[in-house]
């Protein structure tokens, strides 16, 4: 995370005016498809323009229109067919799928940021998760990292010394470390 490119990026953004927000959103929308620029970075320069709660705000709809159209692009690409004789091949059934392990899976990929969003919103598409479910347990599993990530980027760009730096990123440490053990919880007690 670089200090430098944060304020580059800041007066990019800036310079568009009334224009600025929608620039952020369409920001956070190709992060999430192609994610060069880390969500933190466009997170911290959010905020930092548009204040902290719409700064989340456009962080978490960004985000949540990325992936929605990652989801229907890799949806609507013709995987299909190859995807009926993998499945088939692999003696996986679509039509046992059950809705409610794949809403709190996604929920919780989400919300304990290991394994990339595009690899998210592709294998929802690809293993047959329903677009209502994808889009209720993204919209959902998404406000922790928006609000997270908007607030640590906040707080780690504008900190003047290293000591409070390092206590927030402490503090967010222990919230993925939290959210990690609820998880394994959660699915101990499924597999019982």
């Amino acid at each position: 995370m670089d200090h430098i490119n944060t304020q580059y990026l800041v007066q990019y953004v800036s310079q568009f005016g009334l224009w600025a927000p929608l620039v952020a959103f369409v920001l956070f929308t190709i992060q999430a498809m192609f994610p060069v620029v880390p969500y933190l970075i466009i997170a911290a320069v959010s905020g930092m323009l548009f204040g902290f709660k719409m700064g989340s705000f456009l962080a978490w709809a960004g985000a949540l229109t990325g992936a929605c159209l990652t989801y229907w692009l890799i949806k609507r690409l013709g995987y299909k067919s190859f995807l009926k004789w993998f499945y088939h091949s692999r003696g996986y059934d679509l039509r046992r799928l059950n809705p409610s392990v794949a809403f709190w899976t996604l929920v919780i990929a989400r919300i304990i940021p290991v394994v990339p969003t595009p690899m998210i919103n592709a294998g929802a598409a690809l293993g047959g998760v329903s677009f209502l479910t994808f889009l209720f347990s993204s919209a959902i599993g998404k406000i922790p990292t928006a609000v997270l990530y908007t607030g640590l980027g906040l707080a780690v760009f504008n900190a003047r010394d290293v000591r409070s730096a390092l206590v927030i990123l402490a503090l967010a440490l222990v919230i993925l470390i939290f959210g990690w053990y609820l998880a394994r919880k959660y699915y101990n007690a499924n597999l019982s």
